[in-house]
């Protein structure tokens, strides 16, 4: 057994030589050949709020009685998204 320690000048690299042409890079944006997308939800902007004790008690109780009502949990950001479309409606 050898008690000499394994140092990372002796491991094998994991990444690629940079001497050779990386294709990704000199290929234009529209001849990569990417995944077709699908978007199954709305594109969404992440954002932090600070809300009322109540506030946030109030998005649970929605929240439960959603999944009793349906058997499945909205998310938060849903809910609250819902809320703020319904104030807009309101609101005119």
């Amino acid at each position: 057994m050898e008690s000499r320690e394994r140092t990372l000048g002796t491991r094998a690299s994991i990444f690629r030589k940079t001497d050779k042409e990386i294709p990704e890079l000199t290929e234009s944006p529209e001849q990569v050949n990417r995944p077709a997308r699908q978007i199954s939800k709305q594109e969404r902007i992440k954002a932090t709020f600070y809300l009322n004790p109540e506030d946030v008690l109030a998005i649970d109780e929605i929240q439960s009685d959603e999944f009793r009502r349906t058997g499945k949990k909205p998310e938060r950001s849903h809910v609250v998204s819902q809320a703020i479309q319904a104030y807009k409606e309101q609101r005119g």
